[in-house]
């Protein structure tokens, strides 16, 4: 059994796919920009923080393809206007913080598989790419007491899959890299695993499916609540 889960935010532990989405076409729609994107473009533009996911969204606006757009913030950088850009930006951290949570919820059973884990002596935390503030407010909102802590993307901390915001948890823990263990939904939080040293469990239930997270290596996956608190304890 693992001693301390460290879980993602977006997709993982929270449906936030539909806030994401609302406050990007906000961000866009103040700066002049198209602004009508779905949720399933959010969850393509999501997962590396906010600064990728508007590049990708502007990119896209631009007539990159799919691939280009994907491969922003992983091998490429959005090629357009800096200031332009920033202002995007500003105006979804702006935004964001006050309407993080108006569509947002948990996904069904998460509540209880953590009580469940912290009940058997698991301890959890999050480490989301998520703005800070709104990570804090969510986690408190609907989790309260369910982390002991919860680390989003500051000036301070940068954007995994750099694994300083794990690795620093673990360090206030007092846990080893193998006595703990990461779960995500995306591609980025199996290289953030990696990068810190941990083992990851994927969920197939958030930004990416099982089809793809079986493309980039991901074992194990996750369908379900049970199988998750199993992969955990066992």
């Amino acid at each position: 059994m693992y001693k301390a889960a460290i879980f993602d935010m977006d997709g993982t532990i929270l449906d936030t796919i539909t806030d994401l989405k609302d406050s990007t076409n906000h961000a866009l729609k103040v700066n002049g920009h198209r602004c009508d994107y779905n949720v399933r473009d959010a969850a393509r533009f999501f997962g590396s923080g906010v600064k990728v996911a508007m590049s990708r969204a502007l990119a896209t606006e631009a007539g990159y393809s799919d691939e280009e757009v994907d491969l922003i913030g992983v091998e490429t950088s959005y090629a357009g206007d800096e200031a332009e850009l920033a202002a995007v930006i500003n105006s979804f951290e702006e935004w964001y913080p006050d309407h993080c949570d108006e569509n947002t919820k948990p996904f069904e059973g998460i509540i209880e598989a953590i009580e469940n884990l912290r009940e058997q002596g698991v301890r959890t935390a999050v480490v989301s790419n998520k703005m800070h503030e709104a990570a804090v407010i969510l986690a408190d909102r609907y989790f309260a007491g369910g982390f002991e802590y919860v680390q989003g993307v500051d000036d301070k901390i940068r954007r995994k899959p750099n694994p300083d915001a794990t690795l620093k948890i673990l360090e206030r823990m007092g846990l080893g890299q193998d006595e703990a263990v990461y779960i995500g939904d995306t591609e980025v939080d199996i290289e953030t695993a990696h990068n810190a040293g941990l083992k990851c469990i994927s969920v197939d239930w958030g930004f990416r499916n099982r089809r793809f997270l079986e493309h980039v290596g991901a074992n194990p996956i996750c369908s379900d609540m049970d199988s998750l608190v199993k992969a955990i304890i066992d």
